[in-house]
């Protein structure tokens, strides 16, 4: 009793205090701003690789796709790491959440290796033409969910393809979205290509695939429905997709394949064709390229249209070594002006697109042969003699000149004109 009497109010002042420590200790877990615990450093993914397409060039599926620009989060700049492409063969496609679990990784672009291409190609082995596993089974969520239907066995086999971008820091975007070819029959490469050239182009020719009787084939119009016909009929997989039979034109280059980029899954996409359409005819012509190189032209057939178009094996090379061997036209509209020691020469221009300029030619009346009086070639349409004597009547030609190397071609001479010098 005397100890509490001698301390008083001592519980008071020490919940007094116990207060104030523990405002103190809110007030230092709240201070700077902070409203809890600190939060984990922002890990950035990659978008999505969206616009994936698919086209069958023989034994090769091209793919071309946009790699993502900035993360899932919007932010940039994106943190792309690598590419990973898978490829699947079957009857149906996998969900793309499930893709990687039966397909195949066909290519593995690493950013270290340098900029990631937009473009891959798969090659086509005997494995990837037979049906790839099927999906594993999952125990359905609820009697109510009906299991998927099976694919008809009657459906042509498909090949599927899915993409997924990867972080530099490992860490896997969405997975895109799927795309497929159609693994029909492919179409038969045409025979006798042609090719041949002229002083403004290269000319490609070619009989149609299958020779007339495939050319009579493609003519004829599609045979009518049956009224019995109960529903559209599945695909006949052995059948080429609906023509007609369309073409198109490669300039071959051959190159060393890069073996070090092709086991990275860079082996590069076959070259675009030359005709931004196919062709339905049974030409292609092209502006021509005189650089004395060995030019090889390959022809292709293709059929079908959207998801189904294939395209068949490259024909027989057809080549030809493009040397400039085509003088520019004649000058025409010669006509002299004579005036105090001195004769001017004016003509029309020509309209070669290889023209370097002109040469004038002289002589003296009665002669035949003409002898060159400009030393460098003359690059307008005009030129005064000032050597000429008063008195003497001289003949005049002009010759055009192309910028052939390492010896540009002449033309012919214009007509003669003849004039006295004053």
């Amino acid at each position: 009793m005397n100890a509490r009497r001698q301390f008083p109010g001592t519980d008071s002042r020490l919940a007094w205090k116990l207060g104030i420590g523990s405002w103190v200790l809110i007030l230092a877990l709240t201070g700077c701003g902070k409203k809890g615990p600190p939060l984990a450093p922002l890990i950035r993914v990659p978008g999505v690789v969206s616009q994936i397409t698919a086209r069958r060039v023989g034994d090769d599926v091209v793919l071309n796709m946009t790699l993502p620009a900035q993360n899932v989060d919007q932010s940039i700049p994106v943190s792309l790491g690598r590419v990973e492409v898978f490829g699947y063969t079957g009857r149906t496609a996998p969900p793309s959440t499930r893709f990687v679990e039966v397909g195949r990784l066909i290519a593995r672009m690493d950013a270290l290796d340098g900029p990631l291409p937009s473009a891959v190609r798969d090659t086509l082995t005997p494995d990837e033409l037979v049906e790839g596993p099927p999906l594993p089974r999952i125990a359905a969520p609820s009697a109510r969910v009906a299991p998927a239907p099976p694919a008809d066995p009657r459906a042509p086999l498909r090949r599927y393809y899915m993409a997924v971008a990867f972080s530099d820091r490992g860490r896997a975007g969405p997975p895109s979205g799927v795309v497929e070819v159609v693994l029909t029959p492919l179409p038969d490469s045409p025979d006798e290509v042609r090719v041949s050239y002229d002083a403004d182009a290269v000319t490609v020719s070619w009989t149609p695939s299958g020779g007339l009787v495939g050319f009579l084939f493609d003519q004829a119009p599609p045979l009518p429905a049956s009224p019995l016909d109960d529903g559209p009929a599945v695909s006949d997989a052995g059948a080429l997709p609906a023509g007609p039979t369309r073409y198109n034109v490669y300039r071959d280059v051959e190159t060393e394949p890069d073996a070090e980029a092709a086991g990275k899954g860079r082996a590069a996409p076959p070259p675009l064709p030359l005709n931004p359409m196919p062709l339905a005819g049974f030409s292609f012509t092209e502006p021509l390229q005189s650089d004395g190189q060995r030019h090889c032209y390959v022809v292709s057939a293709v059929r079908g249209q959207s998801q189904r178009l294939v395209e068949g094996h490259p024909s027989m090379s057809a080549c030809v070594t493009t040397i400039d061997i085509f003088p520019p036209a004649r000058p025409t509209g010669l006509s002299p002006i004579a005036a105090e020691g001195t004769i001017s020469l004016v003509w029309e221009a020509n309209a070669d697109r290889d023209l370097q300029g002109y040469v004038v030619w002289r002589g003296e009346e009665g002669s035949e042969t003409l002898t060159r009086i400009t030393e460098d070639v003359v690059k307008e349409t005009r030129y005064t003699d000032q050597g000429v004597k008063p008195g003497v009547r001289y003949v005049y030609a002009v010759t055009a000149v192309d910028n052939q190397s390492p010896r540009p071609n002449i033309s012919a001479e214009s007509e003669r004109v003849e004039v006295t010098a004053r």
